[in-house]
């Protein structure tokens, strides 16, 4: 799993990288609810029984910003690090390079390409980046009709 989400060399499916990326955003956005959430505790928020509301009260003061910073920064790019891997591993099922998952960093191109790479289908067989996640297999019965 830890290579799935971290490695960098191999294939992976479309599905595999549609439902990948789903995960991940979804923790990030769990750990980042729990930091805030966590914060707002620590310095006085309560949670309303009755309507399962986090209460700020106006006198208090959240003072979790000193060490906001550094946990958001681990967790972005533990989030940065784990959509860098899938994107490299999608392009390389594409056949493509792992460098074209740089072109997934600019704000608004980073949802193009995640659509691209969702809609393209992978090569058949293996390539240089690995055997087919599909196992498709290029035998000689597919190589002659290619």
């Amino acid at each position: 799993m830890l290579n799935f989400f971290f490695g960098f060399s191999g294939r992976i499916r479309r599905s595999s990288y549609f439902f990948g990326a789903l995960a991940a955003m979804c923790l990030w956005t769990v750990l980042c609810i729990s930091v805030i959430a966590t914060i707002a505790v620590a310095n006085g928020a309560h949670v309303d029984s009755t309507t399962s509301s986090l209460i700020i009260n106006d006198d208090v003061e959240i003072d979790g910003a000193r060490w906001m910073i550094p946990v958001f920064a681990v967790l972005g790019l533990f989030g940065l690090w784990a959509s860098l891997a899938l994107t490299i591993k999608r392009w390389h099922d594409v056949g493509m390079s792992g460098w074209f998952a740089l072109l997934t960093l600019p704000p608004f191109a980073n949802f193009m390409m995640f659509v691209l790479l969702c809609l393209l289908p992978g090569t058949v067989g293996a390539n240089d980046y690995g055997p087919d996640p599909r196992g498709r297999n290029t035998g000689p019965a597919q190589a002659a009709l290619a």
